[in-house]
């Protein structure tokens, strides 16, 4: 049996649309480029035709590629910029840098508040926390109150609140409640009550054991 001309050309414009796509999606990103004219060293993005999309103004760019957003530096402050050159975040900086991408989110700030957002630079969870550590086996552990304080030049702990956890819809899982805590490791988590006892907590806050009183 003869296949009918129009299935082949049917078929063929199928296919030049998805070749059209990928190489779309292949190059659809911006490449850093540095600039010393000016007397200083600055960066900038062009496409990957070599046209000049975001002109050298920043002392510091984080990655090479600029797919739907790049840390750079402003003022050596760091902040997350689009294609459009538009500022979308100022990330929570951790290691003298942006916080590093943990279970699919990094923390970003915004009014004094600390939020996450997703590995396209998109704010998921809004910043709402006085404090919060990176997420860990799904859940992130928050702060109600406290004060951040330094203990040398380069180091510093969130002191005082109340600790809960929220999930990655955003979601309180577990209400603030606890003196102090540590990361969850697999399905537990290792707290302390305000009344200073070192307890072993499940995913839904409840209490499994004692550790130490």
């Amino acid at each position: 049996m003869t296949t009918p001309k129009y299935y082949i050309a049917t078929l063929i414009l199928i296919l030049f649309f998805l070749t059209s796509f990928g190489q779309k999606s292949k190059i659809n990103f911006l490449l850093a480029f540095s600039d010393g004219s000016s007397g200083q060293e600055l960066w900038g993005f062009k496409t990957t035709s070599g046209k000049i999309a975001i002109k050298p103004k920043y002392e510091i760019v984080g990655t090479d590629t600029l797919y739907d957003f790049a840390f750079v530096t402003i003022k050596y402050k760091w902040v997350a910029i689009n294609k459009k050159d538009s500022i979308i975040l100022t990330p929570y900086i951790f290691d003298n840098g942006p916080d590093y991408l943990d279970n699919g989110l990094f923390r970003f700030v915004e009014n004094g508040k600390i939020g996450f957002a997703n590995e396209k630079g998109q704010k998921v969870i809004p910043a709402q926390f006085d404090f919060a550590f990176s997420f860990s086996e799904g859940l992130a552990a928050f702060s109600v109150g406290g004060k951040m304080e330094k203990w040398d030049s380069e180091h510093s702990t969130w002191n005082g609140g109340l600790w809960g956890f929220v999930n990655k819809k955003g979601q309180v899982v577990i209400k603030p409640q606890f003196d102090n805590t540590y990361e969850f490791r697999g399905l537990t988590c290792e707290v302390w009550t305000i009344d200073k006892k070192h307890i072993l907590i499940d995913r839904k806050g409840n209490k499994i054991k004692t550790l130490t009183k």
